[in-house]
């Protein structure tokens, strides 16, 4: 845990970000690539061999469909069946004209069938039977006993297809034979016919299989239900011909379909169809590595590429990834120089745009750290110099309090009221800015200033202005710079309003916002031009204690407060100007203190 912990090393990330975002992607769609590929090759494949089950099994239902349309074309010719009577009924000395007829009558029949048809045998009521073609090997009264045998009569004109029979012509006892039957009605003309037993060879049905396409060891198999084989293709040894019983039960469960089994230790896709007409099953097996032979080629040349292009990837990022951190690395040995104190350590800029980029902008950023503890080396001196020049206007205080209270004595003596009480708004106003305790002054000490000021400037210029006052209750404890206001209401007064004809107005709004204290100072004087603005504004603009004008003012309270806080200077229209002091809120001289240092 406490190496998870530890922080990686850039390059140790880059090789985990590789290896996940690029690696592992490309063997997982490689991987996927195969496997729809395999799942596509496999869904053809067992399309296209459903496809040729399809024609197998047609053709088998042709065959057998040709097999009953021949049983019953033989079983409905009223000919056939009064030529077979005939037979039955005349004597050993008559029966040759009719065994002429009934051979010509049946070999119009056969000739159709291509050498398919090994027997046509006529079975009388009463006992007998004619074969044409080959003998049978089976009894006639063995045969009545078979379970065919009570269907098929009373079934009468209908074929019934008995399907697979083995030894019942005469001289083959395992030959394998398909059998069909018919039951000839008595309505179609009187005849002796009990029924008639066909017997037809299996070779067709294994030539539709052997006329199939079948590749190595594919092969195609009739089977009846119980599972005997009626054909199968030619390249099936006799010991693999069967069907095993398991194989047997999955097929015989359904109509048609397909699986993969394991079969002689071969696994096999299975595809199977079902002959309606002789309810057969056609089974078609396939080796499963025929099927993905195809697959394998294509997954060694995919597995191949993907090796390939992984390896030339790694080579490639590894090289990348040593020439980026090779530049970051000396970042880090400059930046561990400069944290000690090494303020000239400087990079030689080399390696990718971006490095070169890193390098250059670490130089700016070394050349602009010196610059800016130039640039707090001389705001410091500019702020002692502008506290040295407020110093300087408390040279002898007493001196000068005195000095106004003998004035004031002399006005009360003489009974002069209009003095007396100016040198008490001065004498007020002096011990005020002169009073020690700091640099700041509780904002309703400000403001009582600025109303002994604002008499003092009512009597010398005869009350040629009002002031209006909106003053937030809440903001009066609050504390402020000492002689923040007064230069700005003096600017307002001396250059706003004296000048004008008739009485002026001043408006100061004093309220919070937020943590800032917000002093706006507006009059409707003469107002300000753009240029007194600019002038006013320019940072490199000098300045002096005498006057204390608005940029002295601007000038403290961002070397006490920093750039965010400052004056701003709006004209008003039509006429006027106004003057916006902005501070942060001071609620003790500690927290001055502390927010100055910063």
């Amino acid at each position: 845990m406490k190496r998870l912990k530890k922080p990686w090393r850039t390059s140790t990330t880059l090789y985990i970000l590789l290896f996940t975002m690029v690696v592992l992607p490309i063997l997982t769609i490689s991987a996927t690539i195969l496997q729809v590929y395999k799942r596509d090759l496999l869904q053809q494949t067992t399309e296209r061999t459903l496809q040729t089950l399809h024609a197998v099994t047609y053709s088998i239902e042709q065959e057998i469909n040709n097999v009953v349309t021949f049983s019953a074309a033989v079983g409905m010719d009223s000919e056939v069946l009064e030529t077979a009577t005939l037979l039955h009924e005349s004597t050993t000395s008559e029966r040759q004209p009719y065994y002429i007829d009934l051979s010509k009558a049946l070999g119009k029949y056969s000739s159709s069938m291509s050498g398919r048809v090994q027997s046509i045998n006529f079975f009388y009521k009463g006992g007998g039977v004619y074969s044409y073609l080959k003998d049978l090997a089976i009894e006639d009264t063995n045969l009545r006993k078979m379970d065919w045998y009570k269907p098929t009569v009373t079934g009468q004109d209908h074929v019934h297809f008995l399907g697979k029979q083995v030894g019942v012509l005469y001289g083959a006892p395992e030959s394998t034979s398909i059998v069909t039957t018919i039951s000839p009605s008595y309505f179609q003309m009187l005849h002796d016919i009990d029924f008639i037993y066909f017997v037809f060879s299996r070779d067709h049905f294994e030539k539709i299989l052997w006329q199939n396409p079948i590749s190595g060891s594919s092969a195609f198999r009739i089977v009846t239900t119980g599972g005997d084989v009626i054909a199968s293709s030619y390249n099936l040894p006799p010991k693999e011909q069967g069907i095993e019983a398991s194989l047997m039960s999955r097929i015989t469960s359904e109509r048609e379909g397909n699986f993969v089994d394991t079969i002689h230790g071969q696994k096999m896709l299975v595809a199977f169809a079902t002959v309606d007409i002789a309810n057969w099953k056609v089974v078609y097996q396939i080796p499963y590595s025929e099927l993905t032979a195809n697959y394998r080629s294509i997954y060694q040349l995919v597995l191949f590429a993907t090796f390939v292009v992984i390896v030339v990837f790694l080579i490639i990022s590894f090289y990348l990834v040593h020439n980026l951190m090779k530049p970051i690395h000396v970042l880090v040995v400059k930046m561990s120089r400069v944290m000690d104190g090494n303020l000239n350590a400087k990079i030689e800029a080399s390696g990718s745009a971006e490095t070169v980029t890193l390098g250059r902008t670490f130089n700016h950023m070394m050349d602009q750290i010196k610059l800016l503890i130039k640039q707090t080396e001389q705001q410091e001196k500019a702020k002692q110099k502008a506290e040295f020049a407020a110093m300087q206007s408390q040279i002898n205080p007493h001196f000068l309090i005195n000095t106004l209270n003998s004035i004031k004595l002399m006005a009360i003596i003489s009974r002069v009221d209009n003095i007396r009480n100016m040198t008490q708004a001065l004498i007020r106003l002096v011990s005020s800015s002169f009073n020690r305790g700091g640099s700041l002054t509780p904002l309703s000490d400000e403001v009582d200033n600025l109303k002994q000021y604002i008499f003092i400037m009512e009597t010398r210029y005869g009350n040629k202005f009002e002031v209006q006052w909106d003053v937030d209750e809440s903001a009066k404890p609050l504390y402020i710079l000492k002689l923040l206001l007064q230069p700005i209401l003096e600017n307002a007064i001396t250059h706003g309003l004296v000048s004008k004809e008739t009485n002026g107005t001043i408006r100061i709004v004093i309220h919070k916002k937020g943590e800032q204290l917000c002093i706006g100072i507006a009059d409707d004087g003469i107002g300000i031009s753009d240029e007194q603005i600019e002038k006013l504004q320019d940072p490199d603009q000098d300045y002096t204690f005498s006057g204390m004008g608005i940029l002295n003012v601007h000038h403290r309270i961002q070397l006490h407060y920093g750039q965010q806080y400052g004056v701003t200077i709006e004209r008003l229209e039509p006429s006027g100007t106004k003057v916006e002091i902005t501070v942060p809120v001071i609620r003790s001289r500690e927290e001055d203190q502390s927010g100055s240092s910063k």
